[in-house]
């Protein structure tokens, strides 16, 4: 089965780390997976869009058209354009379509309620899945304790907007005054957007450690070197960065915001902050308090987290079982 994936991967991001891993992975498989345009492809799949001249040929060639959606433009994030920025997923989604990939229940209503609800809608959700032989708690590992008893605290992304780092800052701040000083705050990525030369103020602080941009393959050592994982991106639709951390065996330390309850489970793999509402029209509020005490719970029992989080990640979330899925559902397609 020959696939066509019409993308641009780049160094950095989620969808391009998902565009990697999906070739790799199918091509394990014994599929291929290509990015520029061939003529003998059996599949076209985008991630929530590409140019119509694709679709356009698919159509008229009767090739199977595959939209994977995440998440959504929507006031919180976009402001007045977000009905403008969601048009043209809208319009494949309606009028090209054959089968949607959602990452997650959340992108599944999230897709129903910004870009309309599809009848039918041939359908089926397939979280992200990370490699196990990489992102495992086995391996090098990066020393970032500056003693032997300090907690690491760690994050990685790359940084656009204020809810990604915002947050995290004020728990840790909160965090040294009720808890522990003994700690550090370790974040892998760069700072683009609204964030960009904010490593400055982050260099003053005492316990951050700033790595800038990590390759991916190279971010398991740091992930192996730390307690727990932090994250408070605003509505996730399935984030990688959470499954290859829970791959590493770290416990994560988040909010149920987006599709975080649907991977992890308090008390389990990590601790969830619950919030209130959607998110899609104003910035939530942030109990400080309560997430630095989360991370505080997840020190205590980190061991217990860290077992539970690479199981899970073993059974629900490997990259095969991601990549079978997807071929699964393209061969119903072509049959």
């Amino acid at each position: 089965m020959k696939i066509f994936l019409p993308f641009e991967v780049k160094d950095i991001g989620g969808t391009s780390t998902f565009a990697k891993k999906f070739q790799a992975g199918i091509e394990k498989l014994g599929h291929e997976v290509f990015f520029e345009f061939r003529e003998d492809y059996d599949v076209l799949f985008m991630i929530v869009q590409c140019p119509f001249k694709y679709l356009r040929h698919a159509k008229k060639a009767g090739r199977p058209i595959v939209q994977r959606l995440d998440g959504t433009y929507y006031w919180a994030v976009s402001g007045w354009r977000f009905p403008l920025m969601n048009a043209k997923a809208a319009i494949i989604r309606h009028f090209y379509t054959n089968f949607s990939i959602y990452q997650s229940r959340y992108s599944q209503e999230c897709a129903n309620r910004f870009l309309g609800e599809k009848r039918p809608d041939p359908s089926t959700i397939i979280f992200n899945g990370a490699d196990l032989d990489i992102f495992s708690p086995t391996g090098p590992k990066k020393n970032l304790r500056d003693n032997p008893t300090q907690t690491i605290f760690f994050t990685a992304s790359a940084f656009r907007r204020r809810d990604q780092i915002e947050p995290l800052l004020a728990a840790c701040q909160k965090y040294r005054q009720f808890y522990s000083k003994n700690f550090k705050l370790v974040l892998a990525g760069n700072f683009v957007g609204e964030l960009e030369g904010y490593e400055k103020k982050l260099a003053r602080l005492p316990y951050v450690q700033l790595l800038g941009k990590v390759k991916n393959f190279d971010l398991a050592a740091y992930e192996r070197g730390a307690d727990a994982f932090l994250f408070t991106h605003l509505n996730p639709p399935c984030p990688n960065n959470i499954i290859e951390a829970m791959s590493c065996g770290l416990p994560i330390i988040g909010l149920t915001d987006g599709a975080m309850a649907e991977i992890v489970t308090s008390g389990q793999n990590g601790q969830l902050l619950p919030v209130h509402g959607t998110g899609f029209w104003r910035q939530r509020a942030f109990d400080v308090a309560a997430f630095a005490a989360n991370m505080e719970a997840v020190r205590v029992n980190r061991l217990k987290l860290a077992e539970a989080s690479r199981t899970i990640a073993q059974e629900r979330f490997s990259l095969e079982k991601m990549t079978e899925a997807y071929v699964k559902a393209f061969r119903s397609l072509l049959k």
